[in-house]
């Protein structure tokens, strides 16, 4: 028997060459300072079903980047057909070769452009990837763990918010980076990221245009889409050149971004050649495609396509590259939506969305704007109620409710909708795992809207323990003028002297008790910001609340109003010092509420006296 030390060194030659197959590229390839500019390259693509062509083009030069943003090799078509309709989205990744060698994969070009030039990402910047993409998890749900793209909309809802950054929403917070727009114009002197077509089916024509002006910051075109006929290729079709989808959403609606796949070694793919959103590790669903044809277009060309069959996972969301793998299912999150009232039957929708922190928030914003159109409520003299439900694992359900009633209810619906969504799923705490979504909306005819026009206290003066009365005066919407009274309690703690009596709508509270309580309004961990949307105010009620001057610590999360000196220094401390511990100078004693048919605007500040010697 051979000695043991030559077993284990045949072992370990076995093993470097096995990992030294994994890595080498399953074709000859060819890197940026081996090209001449003139030298003849072919670009494989499909331009009508599954068949994958050849279009010539000539090698005009490489662009040398840094470290940042890499070399970009130039490249001008040759072909006839693309002289004419140009370089068009959805052949992000077509494979180009010289000489029989892969040099990397289409990825960018202009708009408006005069001849098919493009930039061709080197295939040596997109390998590193796919090593990536063998050590992605087996399991899981997606959203991206990368860069932030959801820029500073999603780092608040209503008052909430995870930093005490500027109100300026179009300022964007350190640490994040906004997502790049892909359109690009006339004038733009550098080559931008193709476009993916985002083919949809099932979109509602009223929902086409805002569902393209939501989107198209995150580098996806809405075009036509659906489903292949015959259920489209197999798996086994996917190969360098072929039209590849990657699936965000399903049910009622269907969208797929479409492109082309570079590079297949074994079971594991490259595609793109520009990241989808640069998220990093990702599980988006994987399927094959077929391209109806290509519409050529004065500002850029498209590809129209759709979706076939699925076919594995997208692992990876690089910068040079998208990574995935044949096999295996990706998992989706649920959601489901619900339409009623006014005079018509209840219609239950059903859709999967990608769980992805940049899209997932407007997939459900899409979802419920189509579902409402689709039920006939798109009129603006509308009133519309909202119900969000939200179940993750090991948590009570967060359900949300609010309404609307302005002149285009169902945009006010998705904004009321994606934005907590978009705050949760921004937080600077943990991953948020959702299990399911649920929307019901419910659709009343007219607008139920109520404005608050005065008020007038009752009583010169009140008791600690006592009960402040009020009335006020309401104006409805195209309507007359009522007058409602109701009580608000006075703590029999209170001491002599001058109080806030506030008085409105929810809004309106939520802005001026941020203004005086911030600290209640910055949430300190995911469970803490869960528990805070839960006691959210809706929009259907007046409100009423009794401030007073008095110190307030929020420690942990939670509020202590009125404490000891003693306590408040040892909250306050610097021991407990940053978002863990804040101090404000207002004290909310009491909140009342009188509930209203419809939504309540306005707000008003009474001046009260509590005085122990009131009769």
């Amino acid at each position: 028997m051979p000695p043991r030390s030559s077993v284990l060194a045949a072992a370990c030659a076995a093993l470097l060459a096995s990992a030294a197959a994994l890595a080498a590229p399953a074709v000859p390839v060819l890197a940026p300072d081996r090209l001449q500019p003139g030298q003849k390259a072919i670009v494989r693509t499909v331009f009508r079903g599954d068949s994958i062509e050849e279009v010539p083009a000539e090698i005009v030069g490489v662009l040398k980047g840094g470290r940042a943003e890499g070399d970009m090799i130039l490249a001008r078509a040759t072909s006839e057909r693309l002289e004419k309709i140009g370089v068009a989205q959805g052949m992000s990744g077509s494979p180009v070769y010289v000489d029989g060698k892969l040099i990397g994969a289409l990825s960018s070009g202009w708009s408006f452009a005069r001849e098919p030039l493009f930039g061709i990402t080197p295939i040596g910047e997109m390998l590193p990837v796919l090593e990536l993409a063998s050590s992605a998890r087996a399991a899981g749900s997606a959203g991206p763990s990368g860069v932030e793209l959801a820029g500073p909309d999603g780092a608040r809802f209503r008052e909430l918010r995870w930093d005490d950054g500027p109100d300026d929403q179009a300022a964007v917070p350190p640490g994040r980076v906004r997502a790049p727009a892909r359109e690009d114009g006339p004038g733009v002197p550098g080559p931008i990221p193709l476009m993916l077509p985002l083919a949809c089916s099932g979109l509602s024509p009223a929902a086409l245009e805002p569902v393209r002006r939501w989107l198209a910051p995150l580098g996806l075109a809405v075009v036509p889409g659906g489903r292949a006929a015959g259920g489209g290729p197999p798996p086994d079709a996917l190969r360098p050149g072929a039209a590849v989808a990657v699936d965000v959403m399903r049910g009622d609606v269907e969208m797929a971004a479409i492109g082309t796949l570079t590079y297949r070694a074994g079971d594991r793919v490259l595609l793109f050649g520009h990241p989808f959103f640069q998220s990093g590790e990702v599980r988006l669903p994987l399927s094959t495609a077929e391209i109806a044809t290509v519409v050529s277009n004065q500002a850029s060309s498209f590809k129209l396509g759709v979706r076939g069959r699925e076919a594995g996972v997208v692992t990876q969301d690089r910068r040079t590259a998208v990574a995935g793998t044949i096999g295996g299912v990706a998992r989706m999150l649920p959601v489901r939506v619900t339409v009623a009232g006014a005079g018509r039957q209840r219609q239950d929708f059903r859709f999967e969305t990608v769980e992805d922190r940049a899209l997932a928030p407007s997939l459900v914003g899409v979802a419920t704007l189509n579902s409402v159109l689709e039920s006939g409520g798109s009129g603006g003299n509308q009133t519309l109620r909202w119900t969000l439900a939200l179940h993750r694992p090991g948590a009570a359900p967060l359900v949300l409710t609010d309404l609307v009633a302005g002149d285009s209810p169902p945009a006010e619906v998705v904004g009321g909708i994606a934005a907590p969504l978009r705050f949760l799923f921004n937080n600077p705490f943990a991953r948020l795992p959702l299990d399911s979504v649920a929307v019901a909306v419910e659709v009343r005819a007219g607008r139920e809207l109520w404005t608050l026009r005065s008020a007038r206290l009752l009583d010169a003066a009140v008791r600690p323990g006592g009960q402040v009365r009020v009335e006020c005066e309401l104006e409805r919407w195209r309507g007359g003028r009522e007058t409602r009274r109701f009580t608000v309690a006075v703590p029999e703690e209170a001491p002599d002297g001058r109080y806030v009596l506030w008085l409105g709508g929810g809004a309106e509270l939520s802005r001026y008790e941020a203004g005086k309580l911030p600290a209640r309004y910055r949430p300190t961990s995911l469970d803490d910001a869960w528990r805070r949307l839960a006691s959210s105010r809706p929009a259907d009620a007046l409100y009423a609340a009794l401030f007073a001057r008095a110190p307030e610590v929020t420690s942990d999360g939670r509020d202590y109003p009125e404490l000891p000196v003693s306590a408040l220094a040892l909250l306050s401390s610097g021991q407990a010092a940053g978002d863990l511990a804040r101090r404000g100078d207002t004290a909310r004693l009491e909140e009342t509420r009188q509930p209203l048919d419809g939504l309540t605007r306005g707000e008003l500040l009474l001046s009260i006296t509590v005085d122990s010697r009131a009769p």
